[in-house]
């Protein structure tokens, strides 16, 4: 099933932007309002630092925003990483805060822009627009800089490895449709002893472990087409169209791959 945005893979993402210099400068915590530096919060006890992602965003234009944070905060339960995620409404901050968008990410640090800092964050980065997404390395040179609503978390799975999002369920599910997307129109059956089949059906079935849903029944269906298993693509594809009619949720796509599937039958 396709995720609420679509996604579009981070090529050789690690390498896109990398500075040598270290960088610091002051945000406040949304728990107590203490001011608190950037270098503080990524400091290791020997001299290393955190791989750290930080994420901007608002919730006055930016809902998009939290999309991508929701995804990190689901991975960064992993313990691979740590989350800052930092809001930018500045003086509107109060408001903002009163709708408690922030406090579903529990496992991320959670600050705020305040521009009468001296060394405030938005001296070293843009405010104006979001979501900035920053990625730093044991070193805390940035390694990584973008802004776009679609990073996902699984996008990084090559580089931290599967246990990054291997206890996100809608991560791994985002993962493997990807795969079902790039080779939907291959016209040709996929082995399981391919290695990116194989992987796929690995994280699906994780997530499926994890929480079954309509999103990723329906993706395990997609999977199996695939893969040539049509009688239980079929059986699973139903399955999905059941969940979904208990979620109330469209299942369109899922009738049009149940036509493919019969088709091959």
């Amino acid at each position: 099933m396709k995720p609420y945005l679509k996604i579009v893979l981070v090529a050789a993402c690690f390498i896109s932007f990398a500075s040598k210099a270290q960088v610091n400068f002051a945000l406040r915590k949304v728990s107590n309002n203490e001011e608190v530096s950037f270098s503080s919060l990524i400091a290791n006890e020997d001299g290393t630092s955190k791989l750290t992602f930080l994420v901007t965003w608002s919730g006055k234009w930016c809902f998009p925003c939290m999309d991508v944070i929701a995804s990190l905060n689901e991975a960064a339960g992993s313990g691979k990483v740590q989350l800052i995620a930092v809001n930018i409404d500045d003086k509107k901050w109060p408001e903002v805060k009163a709708e408690g968008y922030h406090s579903q990410w529990t496992n991320a640090i959670n600050l705020y822009l305040d521009t009468e800092l001296p060394n405030s964050f938005h001296k070293y980065f843009s405010t104006s627009s979001a979501p900035l997404t920053l990625f730093f390395d044991d070193f805390g040179h940035v390694q990584y800089m973008a802004s776009n609503f679609n990073i996902r978390a699984y996008q990084f799975t090559d580089y931290f490895g599967k246990e990054f999002i291997w206890n996100a369920s809608g991560e791994l599910n985002s993962y493997a449709w990807t795969y079902f997307e790039q080779h939907e129109n291959d016209g040709k059956v996929i082995d399981i002893s391919d290695e990116g089949m194989a992987r796929a059906m690995e994280f699906i079935k994780r997530s499926l472990e994890l929480e079954k849903y309509y999103n990723n029944v329906d993706t395990y269906a997609a999977l199996l087409f695939l893969n040539g298993q049509y009688t239980e693509a079929l059986k699973t594809a139903k399955e999905a169209i059941d969940l979904a009619k208990v979620s109330g949720e469209d299942y369109e796509g899922t009738n049009e791959l149940i036509q493919k599937i019969i088709e091959k039958m």
